[in-house]
């Protein structure tokens, strides 16, 4: 394949895929913090649950938020399919869960369709389905 055709067969899979990407919104909250980062993890089979995620982002809440409360994160790079988030404020920005006594989180964090009082669900518990025409979850934080 000559180097022409490598770069139109590459537009053309970015087109396919921009073509089935569908929009998902994550509202996420309560009490997120002006500027705070949120971490958001996004996984598409148990085998990956928790381990490798197809997708990963860092935003920040808006510096404008008045009083603590929810922030809604977007992502329109998904295929519709079946996906689990994990989602946690990183308050000392340290990019990573802070953990106290008995490994309990000490930063706010929620999954897909709650749960996670107790330790993390199942992926099947989390899961959701992502619709052609997008979709929009809620995410509690503990």
């Amino acid at each position: 394949m000559t180097r022409r055709n490598l770069f139109a067969a590459a537009i053309l899979l970015g087109a396919t895929h921009a073509a089935n990407a569908a929009t998902l919104a994550l509202e996420v909250g309560s009490g997120i913090r002006a500027g705070e980062p949120l971490l958001v993890a996004i996984y598409d089979s148990e085998a990956n649950w928790m381990q490798k995620a197809v997708h990963a982002l860092r935003a920040q809440a808006p510096a404008d938020l008045a009083k603590p409360g929810k922030h809604t994160v977007t992502i329109d790079t998904l295929p519709p399919g079946r996906y689990a988030v994990v989602v946690y404020v990183d308050r000392n920005g340290n990019g990573k869960l802070d953990r106290g006594m008995f490994g309990r989180p000490t930063e706010p964090y929620g999954f897909s369709n709650g749960g996670g009082a107790f330790g993390a669900p199942d992926f099947g518990d989390a899961a959701f389905e992502l619709a052609s025409d997008g979709s929009s979850i809620r995410i509690p934080l503990n």
